[in-house]
Formats: C-alpha cells, structure tokens, sequence
C-alpha cells in the first residue's frame, strides 16, 4: 500500500473535530495538541468562530465531536452548548473552560454536555481521551435509545402488523373521547373482523394466516389519514379510531374504502382466497356515553353487519325504548356516592423537562375505583356528571386534592413542582370559582405559581368579557393559565394575545405525525415559536417516540408528557420516580 492510499485510509476513519471559539490563539492550541499525538483513530480538525458557522458546518459534513470553548463568558457559551445538544442531538458536546468552576460543571452536566475540560491542566492525552470518551458514551446513549425505541414499539404496536396493539389504541381511544368531550367534537369507531378468516387459516396454514393478517394490515393502513389510528386488537379482529369527523358519513365512506382495499386480489393466483370483512361503525357522542360504552356499540354494529350477509358495512342503531335514560340515571346517583365514599382518586402524569433529564411537575387525572369494575377512566362518567351539578363538587374535589398533594411533594425537596388541574367550562363560569381557588391554596399552602389551570381553547370563547376578568382575577393570586389542546380550536391570534394565559400545550393530534407530515411539523415549529414571541411556555402532550421527542427539541420545546415519559400513576409511583429519577437518558437522547 503506498504512502497516499495510507494517508487516504487514514483521513476516512479519523474523528472529525469541529472547534467553536473566537479566540485563534486557542483555536491553534488545540490543533497543535491534536497533531502531537498519536491517536488511534487519529483527530481531523477543523474551527468556527460562532455556533451559527458550526451549524453550516454540520449541514454540509459530519462532525463526531463537536467542541464549544467558553472562554471568560460561561453563561453564553454553556447558552450556545445547549442549543448544539438541541440543534445536533446525536453529536456529543465537549466544552473548554478557562477557569475550574464546580457550578459551572454541574450546570454543564444539566444541558447534556459530554466533557469539560480546563485549558490550563489540558494535555494532549486529556484532550485526545476526552475526545474519546465523549464519542463513545455517545455512540451507547445512541444503542441505548434505539433499544428504549424498539421496546417501547414492542409495547404498543402489533408486532405481525405494525398497526397500533389493544393497549395503545385502548389509550388513544380514551384520550380522543376526553378530547372530543372538551371540544364538543366527535369521532367514529369501525370494528370489524375478517370474513371466514379461521377457514382460510385451517386449509392453508398459520403461515399463510400470518402472511394474510399482515397484508390486511398494510391495506388498512393505507387507508387512513394520519390523524387516525388503525389497529389489530387480536387474532383477526380490527379497529379505526376516526378523529375530528367533519360529517359523520365520513365514517362510512371509509369503511367503504377499506372493504375496497380488502376486495383487491392477493395475486394473480386464480385460487387465491377472497378477503372481506363484517365493519361496525358507532360514533361518540351519537351514539355512546364513554369508551365501554362506543367499544360496545360498535362491535354490535359488526355482528349486525355480519348476521345482514356479511362482507358490508353497518351502522349502530339505538333498540327503541332502551335503557339508555335509566342507565344515566343510575349511573348519576351511583356517581355521587363514589364522591362521597372516597372511590374517586388522582392520578398524576409527569411532565417532563427534557433538556434536563428531571419531572417539573405532573398533570392530575380523574380515576373512579370502582368496587366491582376497577378503574374507570374519566370518559366513562364526566359526561354524566357535565349535564349535572356534580361536576361543581368533583371539580372542586379534584383542585383541593391535587393542590394538597402538589404541597407534599414540594414538603419532600421539591420546591419548584408545578401541578396542572382541569376545569371544565362549567366549572370555570360560576362567579365564586376565584374564591374557591384562593381558598384552596390557602388550606393547602401550595405556592399560588405552582398551580397551573388548564382549559380548553374552545371553551374559553364563551362569554369574552367574563373570560377575560375570570383571567385577571387569577392572575392577581399569582396562578398559571394553560390553554389545553392548543391548534384544535377556533380562538383567533388576537384573542389569544389578549388572554393573561402562560402556557400553550400542543395537542397530541400534530405531535402524533410530527415524523410523517410536513404539515404538522410546521404548525408545530410555528406555534412553538409563536409562544416564545409571547413569552409563553409549552408542553406537548401525547409524544409516543423519541423521535418525536428529539423534533420537538429541535423546534424549542422541551417541555413534555406522554406515554414515553410513561402513564397517569399514583401519587406513590410518582414519588418514587423523584426519588429515582427515571429519565437521565434524555439528556443523551435530546
């Protein structure tokens, strides 16, 4: 091998070094250093002058390393070091500092940089060691997130299919039906199975079952707007989640459109099997009261469908004369008494500040423990308790229980949590409702700063004027406003700039397809940067994957929640997190 081709070798596997410093004298330093030693893989090095320089830089080429030098102005290079982990989160941060400075190491530390190395003790091995090191542990936070991806793909996806499993659609359906509960929206679920599937199955094998399931799975998927849900709930048994229905035969059109799909030949095989499918639709709130309830309804729809000849398309029809009515009646009376005897909990699901690795605070969710059915999600019962009163003293319940438990964890070393509670628009309409805040956090004593009150966009435009002094009034006490489902709404920007409002949580419906639709990345990215324009927080909901998470990073959102992060638990899971903190990974992974 000649000297060229070595050379040539030897540029192809050398780590490339990217130096961020306005200072040459220290630029050449390192560069001398490098070139003095005797590494394997040896160093390519290049220098910037400004991060925006090094972000050209690692848009035109890789960078292994990037090196940020924080001179005598910490506070704006640790600023700049930041913004690389964001703006580059796969490529590891070494920052050079001219004094040794322990809080300036920790902070460091917080904003996810690799190495910090002080240039009166640096030395060709630390330098060059330190290089190593910080490509390494990189290159295993890479392995480890992509092992955290596949496990959590594992847990919510059906493995045979790729559509969403019965847990996660179970989850998105119950926070679709909230939604839609707050919006006044609605949705469609279609449930259907296959047609003589286990026939097809007995004569020409699992395989040939397997191989069949997945390709019904790949013509459904084809079907659905990136807003729905498609998933395998077992065996050969199906679902749709339709959200934001513009008209409901927009349910039916899609059923059609899947049934077309299914009808298309396996293949050129003469005798290859038929598919078709028996497809129940019901819709929420038409149609149901809750998720068991929609669930229920729609697969009385497929066996309708199925005993009218199957292979068609049905729709849920109420039996006149039901016992709908009696039920809500029933179920009213019951729910007052689970208020009264302690069967209504909290739980709280953690929001996530992933610049930092920590919880900042959680959202607290409705649970009934039921003593004969277990757990019932809020879906189920609030819309029973809406068309009351009751839903003045749940409220009322909810606000002084989560304020008592958001003070017990700041009792415990946390002084900066910040609980998020719901207030339906009923709740939020009553004139005494201030009062009933000042009240709760003077028995409570929960710092008025680290209550944060979330409505609805849509249920804010009622009554403007009252709005916006109801507003006032709890900005006087020092409460946080949030404006949930941010995007879904009617509000316009000018409304928006007059509400004293803090925080805009961007609802679940963009992050969802933030990996897939231009679209949604962009309303994402311009609503994010509308809140900064406004001084204003956000917090996505619903982020499912890291790569979602790493999206929202990018565009300067760093506040999240969602099944990444993990479920509503109680309060005692919860403690446990704070004192093992769960989610040092993230600052790799951001």
């Amino acid at each position: 091998m000649g000297a060229s081709e070595t050379a040539g070798k030897a540029a192809a596997v050398a780590h490339r070094v990217l130096l961020v410093s306005d200072r040459d004298a220290d630029a050449e330093l390192i560069r001398a250093l490098l070139e003095s030693t005797n590494a394997d893989p040896a160093f390519h090095f290049d220098h910037t002058h400004t991060l925006s320089q090094a972000f050209e830089n690692l848009e035109r080429s890789e960078v292994d390393v990037l090196l940020v030098d924080a001179g005598e102005g910490e506070g704006r290079e640790l600023a700049e070091a930041s913004q690389a982990r964001v703006r580059a989160p796969l490529v590891p941060v070494v920052l050079l500092v001219d004094t040794d400075d322990e809080v300036l190491a920790l902070r460091a530390v917080e904003v996810g940089v690799r190495g910090y190395l002080l240039k009166s003790a640096i030395s060709p091995g630390a330098l060059t060691w330190s290089l190593h090191h910080a490509i390494r542990n990189q290159r295993m936070f890479v392995e480890l997130n992509i092992a955290r991806e596949r496990a959590r793909q594992l847990a919510s996806y059906d493995e045979l299919t790729g559509l969403a499993n019965r847990m996660l659609f179970h989850d998105r359906l119950e926070q679709a039906v909230a939604a839609v509960r707050r919006n006044r929206d609605r949705l469609a679920v279609l449930f259907f199975d296959l047609d003589n599937f286990k026939q097809i199955n007995d004569s020409l094998g699992h395989l040939a079952g397997d191989a069949l399931l997945r390709l019904v799975g790949q013509r459904i998927g084809s079907c659905l707007r990136k807003s729905d849900t498609g998933a395998r709930l077992g065996g050969d048994e199906f679902a749709i989640l339709l959200t934001h229905l513009d008209d409901e035969e927009d349910a039916e059109k899609l059923a059609a459109k899947v049934l077309d799909r299914l009808h298309e030949p396996l293949s050129s095989d003469a005798d290859s099997p038929a598919i078709s499918a028996s497809i129940g639709i019901a819709l929420f709130p038409r149609d149901a009261n809750d998720t068991e309830d929609l669930l229920r309804q729609s697969d009385a729809a497929m066996y309708q469908a199925k005993a009218a000849g199957r292979d068609r398309v049905a729709r849920w029809k109420p039996e006149p004369g039901g016992p709908r009515a009696a039920m809500h009646s029933a179920l009213d009376r019951r729910l007052r008494e689970a208020l009264e005897g302690g069967e209504l909990v909290l739980h709280y699901q953690p929001v996530v500040d992933v610049s930092r690795g920590r919880i900042v605070g959680a959202e607290a969710l409705l649970r009934w423990r039921h003593p004969k059915h277990g757990l019932v999600l809020p879906g189920e019962f609030l819309p029973i308790a809406e068309n009351t009163q009751l839903i003045l003293s749940i409220g009322g319940w909810v606000l002084r229980s989560a304020c008592a438990q958001a003070a017990r964890w700041q009792a415990l070393g946390h002084p900066g949590f910040r609980i998020a509670v719901n207030v339906s628009p009923q709740q939020f309409q009553p004139e005494d409702f201030v009062r009933q805040v000042r009240a709760t956090l003077v028995e409570t004593g929960l710092r008025p700063d680290c209550l944060e009150l979330e409505l609805t966009e849509r249920s804010l435009l009622h009554d403007g004027e009252r709005t916006l002094a109801q507003f006032a009034m709890l900005r006087g006490l020092g409460v946080r406003i949030a404006i949930d489902d941010f995007g879904t709404g009617y509000s316009a920007l000018a409304y928006l700039k007059r509400l004293p409002v803090d925080t805009l949580k961007i609802d679940q419906s963009f992050v969802r397809a933030l990996a897939t639709d231009p679209a949604d990345a962009t309303i994402t990215a311009t609503i994010v940067q509308m809140a900064h324009a406004l001084n204003l927080t956000t917090i996505a909901e619903g982020v499912e994957t890291v790569e979602q998470m790493q999206l929202l990073g990018s565009f300067g959102s760093s506040r999240m929640q969602g099944y990444l992060f993990g479920p509503a638990v109680e309060p005692d899971v919860l403690t446990r997190q704070f004192e093992e903190p769960p989610f040092w990974w993230l600052r790799d992974a951001h």
